[in-house]
């Protein structure tokens, strides 16, 4: 029972220390790490739900996230007072966690509004990952689309995150690297050439 009791003790600091108050880049490289959430007992993902609403803020999505994944009601209120105050890419993660939690289908309509106006594309990409989880037919077709966008990775990520093959993106800007490669700097060649090969 010892120690049993010390394991679960030790999911929850871990929880805190690589989740909550995960603050480097070491800790972040590899995105959210949900399974630390899945790790916890019903009586820890309660402490760590409300933990986790102290420091909901528009700055990280890590928290909204989370609260989202463990369905937490009691931040609702929080997430809707933080849904009419934040950027586009942010918007649109608190619309998820939202719908997540209660299937307000009010969110879709701000993922299918506020998902195309995103320009920077690290955002982008992040978001595409989240918007299967509305299982709705606009906001999947909205992603089929940006199969077609002009920034490789976004389109790639586009591919993945609809569990398709990333063989026509990785086709599709072979041949356009190919024929533009004449015209390009040595520097932006080598860069091609790193993703799709020499020739």
């Amino acid at each position: 029972m010892q120690s049993q009791t010390t394991t679960l003790t030790d999911n929850l600091e871990i929880f805190r220390r690589d989740f909550l108050n995960a603050n480097t880049w070491a800790q972040r490289k590899d995105g959210v790490p949900l399974y630390l959430i899945d790790k916890l007992t019903p009586e820890e993902r309660k402490v760590a739900g409300a933990e986790l609403i102290k420091v909901i803020h528009p700055g990280d999505p890590w928290p909204i996230i989370g609260l989202g994944y463990m369905k937490s009601s009691d931040s609702l209120p929080k997430l809707y007072k933080l849904l009419t105050n934040s950027s586009k890419n942010m918007k649109v993660t608190i619309a998820h966690s939202i719908f997540q939690i209660c299937q307000d289908s009010k969110m879709i309509d701000i993922a299918l509004e506020e998902t195309p106006e995103i320009t920077n594309p690290t955002n982008l990409i992040d978001i595409l990952y989240l918007l299967p989880d509305f299982n709705d037919e606009r906001v999947n077709a909205m992603l089929n689309n940006f199969r077609d966008h002009q920034e490789y990775l976004v389109a790639y990520n586009a591919a993945r995150a609809l569990g398709l093959s990333t063989d026509e993106v990785v086709e599709k800007f072979r041949s356009t690297s190919s024929s533009t490669e004449r015209n390009l700097p040595k520097a932006k060649i080598k860069w091609w050439q790193k993703i799709f090969g020499a020739g």
